[in-house]
């Protein structure tokens, strides 16, 4: 790879081609526990400085962080008058960006009706918020059925890491990793029996994902674990996608997005789907192990190595802010990584030449339910083989 295409794939910020792609799709840019109606928050999203409110009837709000008048800071304002009042001279703007008083101005002024906050359109679903921040009008936020059910449980994790989100998108498919790095036994406790072993794994690519297909050898002779992750652009990483609603076994789903706050920084969103009737896991015959006391490693940085992501963030992060493709060496275990690079490569070009990239829904029809047909699963030598990932759109 040459550093032209290490910065397409990588750079993130308003222009950029990578930029601009994801700003056609809908992006996560919090939880809807994460903001209430007390105060604002700055936040940053794909290089660009912004702050997230909710006002006092209960809507979200993303707008540019400073007021139009003279520049000070919404941080420190105050929600109220339907939106957020600056604290300097007291001009309110609502959700959308409109301004709706100027203390100060005559009384029969129409001056206000002249400003506006910038403001990009965001809805709350299933428990996060997302943001459409691109222009013309946005598509169908995506129903997954994990955001729209209400026959199960949510649980929310994720984390801060300091490096370019495609480290972390390539690493979903690299399943030898999972043997060398999360399979060793750290302080005499064992890693799970399903990485232990090196796998046999197929990747595909297709137009909607890139996915592997992994087979291990179970703890039971006839046994194999089967396991499959699906990268979706543009940033989602399927490693379950569990079962619909009315599936006789009923299994969670485990999906995360990569969203870029800039060029050097990402924040994960992951989320757990727990159907009822599902098992702690959805996976019966994953027992829970033991917990290792940390391991602390690293000279200038230290991460637990005892734990996967402490192992995660020591490689990742050690590649660079943005790794310099230009200087690896891949081989035939990395055709995952190289088949997640072309993918969003082509999506980007998609997008350059002024096409809907893969996974925009511009038809609330198609939007009904959508589902991730991704699974992992013990199961017989040589059972389930034919399955193949993919999304599917439930009428």
């Amino acid at each position: 790879m040459d550093y032209a295409e290490n910065d397409l794939l990588t750079r993130v910020g308003p222009g950029t081609a990578a930029g601009e792609t994801l700003r056609k799709y809908w992006l996560p840019v919090g939880l809807s526990s994460e903001i209430n109606s007390d105060a604002p928050r700055l936040v940053r999203w794909l290089g660009e400085e912004l702050l997230l409110f909710r006002d006092e009837f209960g809507r979200i709000g993303l707008t540019e962080p400073n007021c139009p008048h003279r520049g000070a800071s919404l941080d420190y304002g105050w929600i109220e008058a339907g939106g957020i009042r600056c604290c300097y001279h007291g001009w309110v703007f609502d959700v959308t960006g409109r301004c709706l008083e100027q203390p100060g101005e005559p009384q029969d002024s129409t001056f206000k009706d002249k400003i506006m906050l910038k403001a990009y359109p965001v809805r709350e679903l299933g428990g996060m918020i997302w943001a459409y921040m691109g222009g013309g009008q946005p598509p169908e936020l995506p129903n997954y059925h994990f955001l729209v059910r209400g026959d199960g449980e949510r649980d929310f994790s994720g984390y801060v890491r300091e490096c370019n989100y495609m480290q972390q998108l390539e690493n979903a498919l690299d399943p030898v990793h999972a043997t060398i790095l999360h399979g060793r036994a750290v302080h005499g406790f064992p890693a799970a029996p399903e990485w232990m072993e090196t796998p046999d794994f197929n990747v595909t690519a297709t137009d909607t994902m890139a996915y592997y297909v992994a087979r291990r050898q179970g703890p039971e002779p006839g046994t194999e674990w089967h396991r499959e992750v699906a990268y979706v652009p543009p940033i989602m990483v399927v490693h379950h996608g569990g079962s619909l609603p009315g599936d006789p076994l009923a299994e969670m789903v485990d999906v995360a997005w990569r969203m870029p706050i800039d060029d050097y920084t990402t924040r994960t969103f992951t989320l757990r789907f727990f159907p009822q009737g599902a098992r702690q896991r959805g996976n019966e015959e994953k027992q829970a192990r033991p917990k290792p006391p940390p391991l602390m490693r690293g000279t200038r940085k230290q991460y637990d190595m005892a734990t996967i992501g402490g192992q995660d963030s020591a490689t990742q992060v050690s590649q660079g802010a943005i790794v310099d493709r230009t200087r690896e060496h891949l081989g035939h275990s990395d055709r995952g990584v190289i088949q997640v690079r072309k993918l969003w490569k082509s999506v980007i070009e998609t997008g350059l030449r002024g096409e809907d990239p893969p996974n925009l829904i511009r038809h609330a029809a198609q939007n009904r339910l959508v589902h991730v047909d991704v699974v992992e699963r013990l199961v017989k030598a040589g059972e389930i083989r034919d399955h193949v990932p993919s999304v599917i759109y439930v009428s």
